[in-house]
């Protein structure tokens, strides 16, 4: 029997990856992970190599455990000791960078969430046109979905930091959405910065925004405070809002929607693809994983440092996001 050791498995996402991985793996154990005795099997993601021991057996390990602020090389090192296949639920452009190492034996995966893996293997729906300059891709969440202090946090920790290009959520922008309000998005970190269209990387610029324009617009004006917040303090803030919540939730939405556009040299929009999760929207970032998982167990030989886009393809993954209820809808062309 083939196992899948998901860390951080009792966590919120690690949850959602462990249920939908027994659930679409039936034939496989799929067991939890982390540093609490509860799990099926002890491990330490920050000092992993005295756990070798609970990597026996194991034909690949996810890992869930959030915020991806931390060095990964560890972790993926014992993997690749170890021979087990690697898959991540990264968003962070510094963690997907350093988990690029070189292996011949098995798969070491980063970024299988919506950012920037489903961003990746989507864009590839653009495979041999030229015309297709850059991508921008934007993530509004639905205020009215659960959360945790881990997500809170990791949400508002890149906002007013300097970034690549300047500071995040310094300047925002509306993109209309089909039978609903349009959105207002900040640009914000996306895990990479170019993506490749088959042999042809292009910039990626990612903006993310909440359901309501308002909430996104409160960001990015205090976007500079929050990049003044020493972390530690950001992450006790980050628990007690998420404990607060609840509150506010009556005034947002359960829909989260990915938009990711073509756009040419003159930044005008040739295309867009849109994953509208109207409920379960949580469960799209755990999607990707599950996804991985069934090719790398499935029999199928790869290796090496990969993206989801090497996995499977964006034909693929439209249709496993529809029979798992969500919407994707295209405009400027069929999809």
């Amino acid at each position: 029997m083939k196992r899948v050791l998901v860390v951080g498995g009792r966590g919120f996402m690690g949850r959602r990856v462990m249920r939908l991985m027994k659930q679409s793996l039936p034939d496989a154990e799929v067991l939890s992970g982390g540093r609490s005795d509860s799990n099926d099997r002890v491990l330490d993601v920050y000092s992993p190599e005295g756990s070798y021991g609970e990597l026996r057996d194991v034909e690949l390990l996810v890992n869930a455990v959030g915020p991806f602020t931390y060095d990964p090389r560890p972790l993926i090192r014992a993997c690749v000791d170890n021979g087990i296949h690697y898959v991540d639920l990264a968003e962070s452009n510094a963690f997907i960078a350093n988990a690029q190492v070189d292996t011949t034996q098995t798969a070491v995966v980063s970024g299988c969430s919506s950012v920037p893996g489903l961003i990746q293997v989507l864009a590839r729906l653009w495979h041999g046109r030229d015309e297709v300059a850059s991508v921008r891709a934007q993530l509004s969440i639905g205020t009215n979905n659960p959360s945790s202090g881990t997500l809170l946090f990791s949400m508002l920790d890149p906002v007013g930091r300097l970034g690549s290009c300047g500071r995040w959520f310094d300047h925002t922008w509306r993109h209309p959405h089909e039978g609903l309000r349009s959105r207002r998005y900040g640009v914000y970190p996306g895990g990479v910065e170019h993506v490749d269209l088959g042999g042809r990387a292009v910039p990626l610029k990612f903006g993310f925004g909440l359901d309501r324009s308002g909430y996104t617009r409160c960001l990015s004006l205090g976007a500079p405070l929050l990049a003044a917040t020493p972390r530690t303090l950001l992450r006790v803030a980050a628990v007690a809002g998420s404990a607060l919540a609840p509150l506010v939730k009556g005034f947002g939405t359960r829909i989260g929607i990915l938009a990711v556009d073509a756009l040419d040299a003159d930044g005008e929009l040739l295309q867009t693809i849109e994953v509208r999760a109207r409920d379960n929207g949580l469960d799209v970032p755990a999607w990707p994983s599950v996804w991985a998982a069934e090719t790398l167990i499935g029999g199928i030989i790869k290796s090496g440092s990969l993206t989801l886009g090497d996995l499977i393809t964006p034909e693929s993954a439209i249709e496993r996001l529809r029979q798992a209820g969500y919407e994707v809808l295209g405009q400027g062309g069929s999809i």
